[in-house]
């Protein structure tokens, strides 16, 4: 059983060391490329594919829609970038995604004793609101990476960024070497990869073979990973200039418009004039409405004033018949005034009231049920003594009269 465990172990760390090293072999490079500062052609004239932007991720961040914005980025001039651009005028505004050849000086920079790689070193001065990422990822376009600016620029702490700092970012880039260039290999232009591509289009594009992309890549490329595509000569790109102005219509089709305009701005103004006209009556056929309530209320509640006010007169004149019919049926009964019940009941509101024309109410503290009642009182309480629990203190309001 032990055998089979640490066999299982065994097999289980295996199977993970694999797939760790393959999951490594697929992620894209970060850290820069490896070159040798013994190679024939330690330093050379190359080009990035780029692409003009206006980035926002700042509200200062600079417009890249036009060549001498592009040029302080790489510290090249607008004439360095037109020529091999195939733009006629190196003052001509860009639109959004033009493609443009940049030049690079590329060479192989060693970082310590056994670690080289190779970059453009470019130069730029960092500004409010810049960070490591930001800059390589909207400004460059991913032609580096955060991670080997941190490499290039190891006594500076990116959480420690100033404006005016300046830092040096590596642009990535690849000399040919002695074989490509025995190849007609004159160019290895840097480009980003972009979600849409593969590396058959990209091909294409440059006009090579995409078996000679994969020579000098590999064949694992990941989405905004640079690569470089071996050309003999750059590719002429092609001119793409401002969308043209709308030719003006004639006066035919302008009267058409016109018309069409006139026709459509009545018809929604009558709809608007009908949607109007059903609103305002609705609103006045609700305030019609809550007026007839509000009217109604207030002739109940003045009635049940009015019967309260009768109630509470004749209360006295009830006091001596109501004492020799009470005194038959009970020994000990007191007499409340009408404006002690109509207190105890909050003037024998609903929420006092419990079922049918019995209210709560309560008197020096004490909790009554008052009953609003005929005059036949003596009945009345023989048959509620009966059916009441014993601890229930009741109260008759005799022919009261009050609406339930």
């Amino acid at each position: 059983m032990r055998i089979k465990l640490r066999y299982l172990s065994s097999s289980f760390l295996l199977l993970f060391f694999l797939c760790y090293v393959q999951s490594q072999e697929f992620l894209p490079n970060t850290t820069g490329y490896t070159c040798s500062p013994n190679q024939t052609t330690n330093q050379c004239q190359t080009y990035a594919f780029y692409r003009a932007s206006a980035p926002d991720y700042r509200a200062s961040a600079p417009n890249l829609l036009d060549l001498a914005s592009i040029g302080d980025l790489f510290s090249v001039s607008r004439l360095m970038i037109s020529n091999p651009s195939n733009i006629s005028s190196p003052s001509s505004p860009l639109i959004q995604n033009q493609p443009l050849f940049v030049p690079l000086t590329c060479s192989c920079n060693t970082l310590n004793t056994s670690y080289s790689i190779s970059f453009a070193n470019l130069s730029y001065t960092i500004a409010q609101g810049d960070t490591f990422y930001l800059v390589s990822t909207y400004l460059y376009l991913n032609l580096t990476t955060y991670q080997s600016v941190m490499i290039v620029n190891p006594t500076v702490v990116p959480t420690e960024l100033e404006a005016g700092d300046v830092v040096q970012f590596p642009i990535f880039c690849k000399c040919p070497n002695e074989t490509q260039l025995q190849n007609q290999v004159s160019y290895l232009v840097s480009y980003v990869l972009q979600p849409s591509d593969n590396l058959s289009s990209v091909a294409s594009m440059f006009g090579t073979e995409t078996q000679s992309i994969i020579d000098v890549n590999g064949n694992n490329s990941q989405t905004f990973e640079t690569i470089f595509v071996p050309v003999t000569r750059l590719p002429q790109l092609p001119q793409l200039t401002q969308p043209d102005a709308v030719t003006p219509a004639s006066p035919g089709a302008g009267k058409t418009e016109r018309k069409g305009v006139n026709r459509g701005l009545a018809i929604g103004l009558a709809i608007c004039g009908v949607l109007l006209v059903l609103v305002t009556g609705m609103l006045i056929y609700s305030e019609v409405i809550l007026k007839k309530r509000r009217k109604r209320k207030s002739d109940d509640a003045e009635k049940q004033k009015l019967q309260f006010d009768k109630g509470g007169k004749g209360f006295k004149n009830m006091e001596v018949n109501l004492m020799a019919d009470v005194s038959d049926c009970l020994d000990k009964y007191k007499l409340f005034n009408i404006e002690e019940l109509r207190a105890a009941t909050n003037d024998f509101s609903e929420d006092c009231l419990i079922q049918g024309s019995v209210y709560k109410g309560f008197i020096n503290g004490e909790v009554y049920a008052i009953k609003m009642m005929k005059w036949n009182a003596c009945e009345e309480l023989k048959i509620l003594q009966k059916s009441r629990p014993g601890n229930t203190i009741l109260i008759l309001c005799i022919d009261c009269k009050f609406s339930v």
